[in-house]
């Protein structure tokens, strides 16, 4: 687990930082959920470009969800992401063989999230292309294209993050029991 140049050196810096409040199953999966909700709301602002553009309520309404949804994402992402010890993200060669295993069980169920969302966006978007005039607007599409995206990304840290067993007790704390 040796960094190999500065900017490893640096991740490995940042999550060593302790953060004790999100340790626990538990808590890590409260944060899974308000980043989930950070995604829904970039889908939610998909469905508005649908159905109000091209309009001035849907380009604000638009911003308005992504940013909050940028803004609080950021946040929980990286709260995520030292919680989880880097699990999903940090090179394979800085990862003990517990963040290993974990890293890959998690990532076959985020492909098959994926497929399962790819599937879904697909039938809905037929379904509300049906009609006498199948039109899309463009803002509609960028905007879902990026929401997919983001969430495409962010699945296999999620699904870390819920899926990953408490750490294992300390060295000290195993002396004072003994």
């Amino acid at each position: 687990m040796k960094p190999r140049n500065r900017r490893e050196e640096r991740m490995l810096a940042v999550l060593e930082r302790e953060t004790p409040r999100y340790q626990t199953r538990e808590r890590r999966r409260r944060l899974v959920v308000a980043a989930g909700g950070c995604l829904g709301l970039m889908w939610a602002a998909a469905v508005v470009c649908w159905f109000l553009a091209p309009s001035t309520a849907a380009m604000v309404t638009t911003f308005v969800l992504w940013g909050l949804a940028l803004a609080l994402g950021t946040q929980l992402w990286g709260m995520i992401h030292i919680v989880t010890r880097g699990t999903a993200s940090l090179p394979v060669h800085l990862l003990d063989e517990r963040q290993i295993r974990e890293r890959l069980s998690a990532h076959p169920i985020a492909h098959r999230l994926t497929l399962l969302l790819l599937l879904v966006v697909f039938f809905v978007v037929g379904l509300a292309l049906r009609g006498d005039k199948p039109e899309v607007p463009s803002a509609a599409a960028t905007v879902l294209l990026f929401a997919l995206m983001a969430t495409v990304w962010s699945l296999p840290m999620l699904v870390t993050a819920w899926r990953m067993s408490d750490p294992p007790p300390e060295e000290e704390d195993e002396a004072e029991v003994a």
